[in-house]
């Protein structure tokens, strides 16, 4: 009689556990409510305030303010930026002068990475079990810049890398982290190499004026685009886009005049998308010179840009109330999402 209860509990087990298998499959596990979508980086208002992070999901249903619909809590002042890296999220909050570590799945917070290490951070990457983050230090400072390395099993800061100012975004390839030296509050004209092996700078090389953006693209080659020194500032000087290679500078396209400031470098497969006058241009990764003619119906002035499985992905910013996501088909240059998102919405992060 034992042996046949204990039999019929595992029959039951059994069925139980096929049972759940069936809701929940095996190769597609429920993670959270975040798991299938992307994110807005919402900055917020400059200096006072919150920035917030906008949610859509796989079937364009928008949640706005996720992270403290979950957190119960403000993220702070200003959203900068947000990496993902395995499965947590980095929301990195530069007034705030503080890195938010949070399940990428759930947004539930995990971690707070602060303190005199972290200063006017602004971007993240990853490579093994090491953060890199890069900081402005004082923005009145230009010889305080650094990168913050940081132990991810603990988060904690175990080393700074002092670099030239205005370290922005960062790109990881071959165990080498590319960093933009956009110039802060001022400009310059550089981009630094780190080694992650001993975490030094093993690479300093000058492209143009105002770095603002980078990829790498399906060759290994880095990209840069370099917006120019603006109107504001003597002299102005024009853009322009490099090529490295092998931490070697391989081509140099400059853009005509002096008044072309173009930003928003983004990859969609082997082509580049950026964003100039108000048009969105592509170039194919083995051009030998700059496109002259934009893409028709990608018109606008945009806050943020990302090509992303052959839509383009477009912020605007109107600083004074909610910014606007629009989504484009790249197939034909139509737009097939528009909604509010939050302020100053500032980068577009995929799952």
């Amino acid at each position: 009689m034992k042996h046949l209860k204990n039999l019929l509990i595992v029959i039951i087990i059994s069925i139980f556990t096929f049972s759940c298998s069936d809701d929940l499959p095996v190769d597609n596990p429920y993670l959270g409510d975040y798991q299938n979508g992307y994110f807005i980086t919402n900055e917020g208002p400059f200096g006072t305030g919150t920035g917030t992070l906008t949610f859509i999901n796989d079937e364009n249903e928008v949640v706005q303010n996720a992270y403290k619909t979950v957190n119960n809590e403000d993220l702070g002042n200003i959203v900068q930026s947000m990496t993902f890296y395995n499965d947590k999220a980095y929301i990195v909050i530069n007034n705030s002068h503080k890195v938010i570590v949070a399940n990428r799945y759930t947004m539930k917070k995990i971690a707070v990475i602060e303190g005199d290490a972290i200063n006017n951070p602004r971007s993240f990457v990853a490579i093994g079990n090491k953060g890199y983050i890069s900081n402005w230090g004082n923005s009145s400072i230009a010889t305080d810049d650094f990168i913050a390395v940081i132990n991810l099993d603990s988060n904690t800061v175990t080393k700074t890398i002092a670099v030239g100012e205005g370290p922005e975004e960062m790109v990881v390839s071959n165990h080498k982290i590319y960093v933009n030296l956009q110039g802060g509050y001022h400009q310059n004209n550089k981009v630094e190499i780190i080694d992650s092996t001993t975490d030094a700078v093993s690479t300093t090389l000058t492209v143009g004026d105002v770095p603002n953006s980078l990829v790498k693209d399906t060759n290994g080659a880095i990209w840069i685009l370099c917006g120019g020194r603006p109107s504001y500032v003597t002299p102005e000087t024009s853009g322009s886009l490099v090529k490295i290679e092998n931490e070697e500078i391989i081509s140099t396209f400059n853009f005509d005049g002096t008044t072309n400031h173009p930003n928003h470098l983004t990859l969609h497969a082997n082509e580049l998308l950026y964003n100039l006058n108000g048009k969105v241009y592509t170039m194919a990764n083995s051009a030998t010179e700059l496109s002259t003619t934009s893409l028709d119906g990608l018109d606008g002035f945009y806050y943020a840009m990302h090509a992303h499985n052959n839509n383009l992905y477009v912020t605007t910013n109107p600083y004074t109330e909610e910014g606007t996501l629009k989504v484009f088909d790249l197939s034909t240059n139509t737009e097939n999402f528009t909604t509010t998102v939050g302020l100053n919405p500032g980068s577009i992060v995929f799952q």
